[in-house]
Order: C-alpha cells, then structure tokens, then sequence
C-alpha cells in the first residue's frame, strides 16, 4: 500500500502584505514630530515630507491595499485563488521600489524618484496583470465587482501623473499637481474605501437584504470629484468657480449617500453585537467622511488653515486607521483558516473574534487615535512650543500605537503553533 502523502497548508498571502505594510509605516509616523510644526505653516513640499508622504502612502497603504485585494477578489467574488507566487516576487519588488523614491525624495534626486516610481509601475502592472486574470473569472458579479475597477483604474492615472512629476520636475505647474493630489487622495483611496465598505462592513457585520444603492453613490462621488479637478485646469474667470462649486456639492451628494447606506447596512445587522474592531472601523469611516467635508468646506470657503487639518485627519484618522480596524479582523480570520480548518483542534480553537489580544490591541488603538487627535489639534489652534511639544506626542502616541498593534497581530500567528502536515 502506498504510503499517504502529506500535504501543506499555506498561510494566506494577504497577511504577509498586511504586517509588511504595517512596519513599513513607521519611520513616517516617527517622523511627525519634525514634520508637523512645518505642515502647520503650510510648507509640505520640502525633501523630508515628500519622502515620509510617499514612503507612508505607497509603502504602507499600497502595500495593506494589495493584501486585501489579494484576498477580497477570490473569496468576496468567487474567482479562482491568485497565485502565491504574485506575493514571492511583487512584494519584495515593490519594497525595493518605494525604499528607492524615498531616497531620492531624501535626497532631491528626482532621477532616482523617477526610477523607483518605473519599477514601482511595472510591478504594479505585473500584479494586477495576474490579479485581474482570476478577477474576470469571477462568478459572483455584484455592484461592488463592477465598480472595483474605477478606483484601480485611477491608480494608473495618479502613477502616471507622479512619474510625469519626477521625470520633468521643471514642467509640473499648479494643475498637474493639484490633479495628482485630488485623484491620489480623493478619486482612489476614498473611492477604494467607499466601494470595499459596501463589501466589507455587511461581511463584519453579518448585515443582508438592506437597501443600498453604490452605483448612485459612487456616481454622484466620482462625477463630482471630476468636475473639481477640472476646474483646477482653468486659470480664472466664473468657469472656474461655477465648475468647482458644482463638483463640491455632487461629491457631498455622493458623501451623504455613502453615510446613509452605512447607516442603513449597520441598523440591518442580523446579531445585535458588534466586534469592538468593528466600532473602531466606523469611527475611522465617520472621521474619513468628516476629513471629505473639511477638505471641501474649506476649499469652497478658501481657508487653508482648515484644509490641512482636514487632509491629516481624512488621510491618519481616517484612512489608516480604518485599515488598522479592518486588520483585527483579517489576519485571525485568515490565521484560523489556516491552521484549524479541516484539523480536530478546530474544535478547542479560540473564537476568531478572541484571537487578538483585546486589551493590547484596545491600548494600541486608543493610543493611536488620541495621537491624531493632539496631532490635529496642533495643526489647528496650536502655537510656538505648543506645537513642537504636541507633534512629538502625536508622533509617539500613533507609532507606539501601531507597533504595539502589529504586537497584537503577531501574537494571533503564534496561537496553535505550526500548522502539522495534513494526509491524504
């Protein structure tokens, strides 16, 4: 008789992406100390926050992004799982890639920039080559399939844009980077939360059979977002204000309906407890759509000191921190379908929503959430030592928040130990 062959199982590729992006944020968020007394005088342009900006968003959130599309695709839309080998040749490239822009931002060599920023495109091309090959394979079509590809397809133009920057840094006039900036910021990562969170908080939530309308949300979003940034296009005159304006009030339409359905999706929620990331992700969500309405009240009301605290709270109070929720509840999910599915200890397995440590992973959140806030209210009223003295609280408060969170996480891959070989 032959013998069985043993078989392996692999621990999901969206976790290695997750911790990756995780770590990868910390020298920016250490760097908030020096850097905010200066966003607060409105200088952002300089070396330093040109390069801890880039290394956060492309290093961190890109990283986090692709990790969740990793897993999102196959197991929301019922497409054949992507490859593992995507993960042993995109993400060290892609590592590679961000360290060398952020040397070069470091360095003011926009040659450099502007190589890390090819590499970085050619990877990321690579990656959604083999993505999107599984991803119209897939059987479960819903609003949310269909609409993914708008924010993806933004990712293409802010790159585009960016290495256009870097390439001829001498061209790059007002427009071109209020483009970049608006479509980075607005038109990809807040439409890519939009239209995951119409996925992703029914799922945490256990919510089915409400009414929700995406289409018309991200309509009323998108179309709005686009009439703003060509208005940024014209150089003066009623056009540019009527053009502005128009596009301001469609994207609130888009924002109010967004709030709705969340509400809407929430009210319908099949079990009357909610996990405690859940809560976090919601108050991350609320202080993202807060952030929104700051950047366009401001922007329609001219007031600059406004706009900056808005971006900071939409981009680390809202945008970072709702990844920082949604991983407490990815990484268990993906760590006890590795080691307990399929085995007899399932049986004895902790319950997924008790893997992270809560009181850890709770410090860890409140520490980083208060740090925004010091940090917001020192772009806003704070003045001379004031500021310096609440950047660098901020600056510990949210980086020790987010170690002690990938403590948190790092503890769940430790829960049960190695997975023991399976037989056939």
């Amino acid at each position: 008789m032959r013998d069985a062959i043993p078989t392996k199982k692999r621990l999901s590729a969206t976790v290695y992406y997750l911790l990756t992006g995780l770590c990868l944020g910390w020298p920016s968020l250490a760097s908030l100390g020096v850097l905010l007394p200066d966003w607060r005088r409105g200088e952002v342009t300089f070396p330093l926050s040109l390069a801890a900006i880039h290394l956060f968003i492309l290093g961190s959130m890109l990283t986090v992004a692709f990790g969740v599309l990793f897993q999102i695709i196959p197991i929301a839309f019922q497409a054949p799982p992507i490859p593992r080998h995507v993960l042993r040749w995109h993400l060290p490239i892609h590592v590679a890639s961000v360290a060398s822009m952020t040397a070069g931002f470091i360095t003011s060599s926009f040659t450099v920039v502007a190589a890390g920023g090819a590499i970085l495109f050619a990877n990321t091309a690579l990656y959604f080559a083999f993505v999107g090959h599984h991803y119209v394979r897939a059987r479960n079509k819903t609003p949310v399939y269909r609409i993914l590809g708008l924010p993806v397809t933004v990712l293409w133009f802010v790159m585009l844009l960016g290495l256009f920057q870097a390439t001829f840094p001498n061209k790059v006039f007002l427009a071109v980077l209020l483009t970049h900036i608006m479509l980075g910021g607005l038109a990809f990562w807040g439409g890519l939360v939009m239209v995951l969170s119409y996925k992703l908080v029914p799922m945490f939530v256990i919510s089915h059979g409400c009414r929700v309308s995406l289409a018309a949300t991200a309509s009323f979003y998108y179309s709005g977002v686009l009439l703003w940034i060509v208005s940024t296009w014209y150089s003066a005159g009623n056009t540019t204000y009527v053009l502005r304006d128009v596009g301001i009030t469609t994207l609130l339409i888009g924002l109010i309906g967004y709030t709705r359905d969340m509400f809407r999706i929430v009210r319908a929620r099949k079990k009357r407890r909610i996990a405690f990331p859940i809560y976090e992700a919601l108050a991350a969500m609320a202080l993202c759509i807060a952030g929104e309405l700051g950047i366009a009240m401001s922007t329609l009301v001219s007031l600059h000191s406004m706009l900056f605290v808005s971006i900071y709270v939409f981009g680390f109070g809202g945008l970072v921190a709702l990844m920082y929720a949604y991983m407490q509840k990815i990484v268990p999910f993906l760590w006890f379908e590795y080691r307990f599915s399929k085995r007899p200890e399932r049986k004895t397995a902790p319950l997924i929503d008790d893997m992270v440590p809560r009181r850890t992973a709770l410090t860890s959140m409140l520490l980083y959430f208060g740090g925004t806030i010091v940090g917001a209210i020192a772009l806003t009223v704070g003045k001379g030592s004031l500021v310096r003295w609440a950047s660098w609280v901020s600056d510990l408060a949210m980086t020790g928040g987010s170690m002690l969170l990938f403590l948190s996480l790092r503890h769940v891959l430790t829960i049960g130990g190695k997975r023991p070989d399976d037989h056939l």
